[in-house]
């Protein structure tokens, strides 16, 4: 069968599924967008900050005990090129930069305390670390804080975590259950065409489909006047891969597991992973050094960090470029695996 059948195939699918698409594509999201102004401030736990010497004259000494007042709220991360902690802090690698002037123990100096305004769990309670950095300090030191680009709600703040919230819903819970509802028409299909060129259909058609909320998400916000640019070119880069990504997984293992309803539950214990592990909803800095690390690995992680930088920072593309092609070259492996899967399921079936 050509492509041309296929897609009125999937046409008329989408036309009996109207309600059921309607719910999950345009109510559940402008749903997550309002529910945004139901969250209150974060406090954040031990959280990595930057501390970098504002010349050349600073000593070994003054970042060392810059360092050791920084212990007391944070872990402190030294770096010895101002450009590259502010990017560490652009990447939400760390939540703060502490720049440290020289001779801090004689003549009165400042301490500069650089934090960034989309990153609103940290935002709040940088205005206290302040007072507890300069409590900390020498006498005659005092704390300038600075606030690095515009200033954002914690509402607009969860939009993109909203965003990569549904994008996995819809990619790991409810296209198993799509397929697994379709078997009979995939083995029909098969006789006609082949299952890669169906579900490469399929997965083509959802991709596209998540425009559908992507709009939503916009609109809503605009509504609601966050501000945020949730259609950045960068964004929708980062939501269609990752989409790519959990729904070709999703796909490998609803066919590696025969359909059946136990894949389906692997899958939602793999969105409830996502959920949790990805840093999501708290950035990854704000969780215990081991869970920190596991959230790293996660692409998910990448992900929701780049979409804040498009939507909130107004990043430009070349930002993440790197992190992009990493998630390109992630979905490639995962439609990969979908492939392995196919060619299981059809020497099995």
């Amino acid at each position: 069968m050509r492509l041309p059948p296929l897609l009125r195939k999937e046409l008329a699918w989408s036309r009996r599924q109207v309600a059921v698409l309607l719910l999950v594509l345009v109510l559940f999201p402008a749903a997550l967008v309002s529910a945004t102004s139901a969250f209150g401030d974060v406090v954040p736990r031990d959280t990595p900050v930057a501390v970098v010497p504002q010349g050349e004259d600073v000593s070994r000494d003054d970042v060392a005990v810059a360092r050791g007042a920084a212990t007391l709220f944070a872990e402190p991360v030294t770096f010895d090129d101002r450009d590259a902690a502010f990017h560490a802090l652009e990447r939400e690698q760390v939540y703060a930069v502490l720049t440290v002037p020289p001779d801090l123990g004689g003549d009165p100096a400042t301490v500069g305390l650089y934090v960034d305004g989309s990153v609103v769990p940290y935002l709040q309670p940088s205005a206290a670390v302040v007072s507890l950095l300069g409590d900390s300090l020498p006498a005659g030191v005092s704390v300038e804080r600075t606030v690095v680009g515009p200033e954002r709600s914690l509402s607009a703040y969860l939009v993109p975590t909203f965003q990569l919230v549904l994008v996995a819903l819809v990619a790991m819970a409810y296209l198993p259950h799509v397929l697994a509802s379709e078997r009979a028409a995939f083995d029909r299909l098969r006789v006609e065409s082949t299952l890669e060129r169906v579900l490469a259909t399929k997965l083509a058609v959802f991709t596209g489909l998540m425009a559908v909320p992507l709009g939503v998400f916009a609109v809503s916000a605009g509504w609601y006047g966050y501000g945020v640019d949730v259609a950045a070119l960068g964004a929708v880069a980062v939501y269609l891969l990752t989409f790519l990504t959990l729904a070709a997984l999703s796909a490998a293992v609803t066919l590696a597991t025969d359909f059946a309803t136990w894949g389906r539950l692997c899958n939602l214990g793999g969105f409830l992973f996502v959920l949790l592990f990805s840093g999501l909803f708290y950035p990854a800095g704000f969780f215990s050094g081991t869970r920190r690390e596991l959230v790293r690995l996660l692409p998910t992680h990448y992900a929701v960090v780049a979409v804040r930088g498009y939507t909130l920072r107004g990043a430009s593309l070349g930002t993440y470029a790197d992190w992009l092609l990493g998630l390109a070259a992630v979905a490639a492996v995962a439609v990969g695996l979908l492939g392995l899967a196919v060619r299981r399921y059809e020497g099995v079936a």
